[in-house]
């Protein structure tokens, strides 16, 4: 797997005119609003919708943060649950299993620019190319491009993608606490910090969730392991860890890695 520090790894296969050659959807495709910032980023990353929704700002005008790294373009795959069409643009209400989100494509006013959005219908998987909005603090994404997903491996193939570009994010800004012995043959954190994770209400869960971005800084691609989260958390049994840790899978906050027994936090 390609890493993505160095242009557009998706090269032609999500170019908006599908030719050849590299650079791809980076090359000066974005279609947006006349209103549109120029973005401080210059890569194209993959995401989730819950790592959208959770993007971090310093300032209304300032860049957007995941994982700490500044995001330009971005590309996400999910299912269109609703369509808007209105005279400029069209408005998708797309959700991928960790959120929903508007994502708002402007037309050219060309006859094709018609026959692309009519081929892009409700209840089709679809990726995304665009970049981060906000108003009227609602966020959402100004599409530069939308094409309809033809092979559902690539639906898969995302997700994993999204994971791995997550783990060398913040592998390479040092996220996490340090890991000290308690000298039972358990393991604690040194610095884990609950407070950063307040959009999640539930006490444990945002331990849980807490300890497993700690925790996946250290860990390989297999994922966190549930026995180790729940000996992390003495004062809950493993039972309570693993019931939340059920609810934070259905809520989109972490994924199944390798198999049931291990996990990684969107």
């Amino acid at each position: 797997m390609s890493g993505f520090g160095g242009g557009n790894p998706y090269g032609a296969n999500y170019q908006t005119g599908g030719g050849g050659g590299g650079g791809g959807f980076m090359a000066g495709s974005q279609g947006d609003s006349p209103s549109t910032k120029k973005s401080g980023a210059n890569s194209l990353r993959p995401v989730t919708i819950r790592q959208v929704l959770n993007a971090e700002q310093s300032h209304m005008d300032a860049d957007f943060l995941v994982d700490g790294v500044e995001v330009g373009q971005l590309t996400f795959v999910g299912v269109i649950r609703k369509v808007a069409a209105f005279p400029t643009n069209v408005s998708y209400d797309i959700e991928d299993g960790t959120g929903a989100i508007e994502v708002r494509q402007w037309l050219e006013g060309s006859d094709e620019s018609e026959n692309k959005s009519n081929d892009i219908r409700e209840n089709v998987y679809v990726r995304v190319l665009g970049t981060i909005k906000t108003f009227q603090n609602k966020r959402s994404i100004s599409a530069g491009h939308i094409r309809p997903i033809t092979n559902f491996n690539e639906v898969l193939f995302h997700k994993l993608e999204a994971i791995y570009v997550h783990l060398q994010s913040v592998r390479s800004t040092g996220a996490g606490g340090a890991i000290k012995s308690n000298g039972a043959g358990n393991t604690e954190a040194s610095g884990v910090n609950e407070d950063k994770y307040t959009h999640i209400g539930d006490p444990l869960q945002r331990k849980i969730f807490a300890h497993v971005r700690e925790l996946s800084t250290l860990e390989e691609g297999s994922g966190v392991a549930i026995t180790t989260v729940a000996r992390r958390i003495k004062a809950y049994s493993e039972e309570q860890v693993r019931e939340a840790v059920d609810t934070l899978v259905l809520d989109g906050y972490l994924y199944t890695a390798e198999d049931d027994e291990h996990v990684l936090a969107t």
